[in-house]
């Protein structure tokens, strides 16, 4: 097989922007995958560096640096990215598609995400919290990770799609593997299952519509009137599939941890339950300091940017919580200020990959919450935290996060 998107050998970066840095690695001691990154800013190494692990990457530390990635599509692609390298890789629709071929199915899904949209959402989100909530809040302790933060973003990607509640552990399970494994060959089997399921569910689907979105995706056509290319329909589920559940799961993850060991904060929370607007603005400050997500890009062609000479096929890895406690961008980043007014954070990114579905996202955790403090007294973390529950990669949270409250 001929290997078209492989980086070539790196002797083109000088040893003094040479780092050996591993996101996959978590140090023994490190109880806060995030950390990794602001150790790199605290040691002062370059802004612009390389990294021969995981395939060899570029990583970039300023805000202004990340924002480019994300802007720059002429240098900086999204096609076919992976961190490690893998061939061939989905052409997600339309995270994996560089403008303006990615407004196809942009367009499509725009629609499905928009604010009136996901409003109507809210009773069904409220609905499926308050039922998670429900079944553990009297026991006065739960795993907020397996009992709560996986299952309610994953069940209400199985209720946006149509799909029935029973199927929730088999897709649990293909998410954890896709997010976590860094085995190639377990990968590429764990992409092949996924796209073996979406295969199943959108031929059901397309003889099956119903009022939703895999629904309103089979059946949406071109401007010709025809039915989108298949490839490109269930690289679109694809894109759904693995976009929604482990950010918000882990996202989450870090509200409540933050949360458990903050009684300021969870009564901040409380006293604003009726106040959606400032409700609201103290979770995108939660959602500025807890970026979970280490995106990547492709180099184009062999360039040179801010003197730093690139070949095409590097890939560069933008780390959004580097970015959003930048002191340049950011009064006092490193404080958590839940009143923050100006808050631009990069936790969705921005430019023309700007996660479609990030209102969505945010009236997850918002619901989540509200849910939690009308049925959950002050709560913390309970002492026994499971050693070794940290992960870091694209997506950075916990396996394990033990809470308690008194009944």
């Amino acid at each position: 097989m001929t290997l078209h998107f492989q980086p070539s050998s790196p002797d083109h970066v000088p040893a003094e922007l040479m780092i050996d840095f591993d996101m996959f690695h978590i140090p023994d001691g490190v109880n806060d995958p995030v950390e990794i990154w602001h150790d790199l800013v605290r040691r002062g190494v370059p802004k612009i560096f390389y990294t021969p692990r995981n395939g060899g990457h570029w990583v970039f530390l300023n805000y202004d640096d990340i924002v480019e990635g994300y802007r720059n599509h002429a240098i900086f692609s999204t096609y076919q990215t992976p961190v490690p390298p893998i061939e061939p890789f989905p052409v997600v629709q339309p995270q994996g598609v560089d403008p303006p071929a990615h407004n196809v199915f942009r367009r499509l899904l725009a629609p499905m995400f928009t604010p009136i949209a996901v409003r109507g959402m809210v009773g069904e989100l409220e609905r499926r919290a308050a039922t998670l909530i429900d079944g553990f809040a009297a026991q006065g302790q739960c795993d907020f990770i397996t009992d709560f933060a996986e299952r309610y973003p994953t069940g209400t990607f199985l209720y946006l799609f149509g799909l029935p509640e029973d199927r929730l552990d088999e897709f649990l399970a293909l998410a954890n593997t896709f997010f976590r494994s860094t085995d190639p060959a377990a990968r590429a089997q764990n992409i092949t299952e996924i796209y073996a399921l979406l295969d199943t569910l959108f031929r059901q689907k397309e003889r099956e519509p119903g009022n939703d979105i895999a629904s309103a995706i089979v059946n949406a056509r071109d401007d010709a009137g025809n039915q989108h290319p298949w490839e490109d329909i269930l690289n679109c589920g694809f894109l759904l599939f693995v976009a929604g559940l482990d950010t918000v799961t882990n996202t989450l993850a870090y509200v409540w941890r933050y949360l458990a060991t903050t009684p300021a904060a969870q009564q901040h929370f409380r006293e604003r339950l009726d106040d959606p607007d400032a409700f609201l603005r103290a979770i995108e400050e939660l959602m500025r300091i807890n970026a979970v997500s280490n995106l990547f890009r492709r180099v184009t062609h062999d360039c040179e940017y801010k003197g730093v000479a690139m070949r095409r096929n590097d890939r560069v890895v933008l780390p959004n919580t580097v970015a959003n406690r930048d002191p340049r961008v950011f009064r006092d980043p490193q404080v958590i200020d839940l009143d923050r007014e100006v808050n631009v954070h990069l936790t969705f990114g921005v430019g023309p990959h700007r996660c479609i579905g990030s209102l969505l996202a945010k009236r997850e955790v918002m619901v989540s919450l509200q849910q939690w403090l009308r049925r959950i007294p002050a709560f913390e973390l309970a002492d026994d935290q499971p050693a070794g529950s940290v992960f870091g990669g694209s997506v950075m949270g916990f396996t394990a996060l033990r809470l308690r409250w008194d009944v």
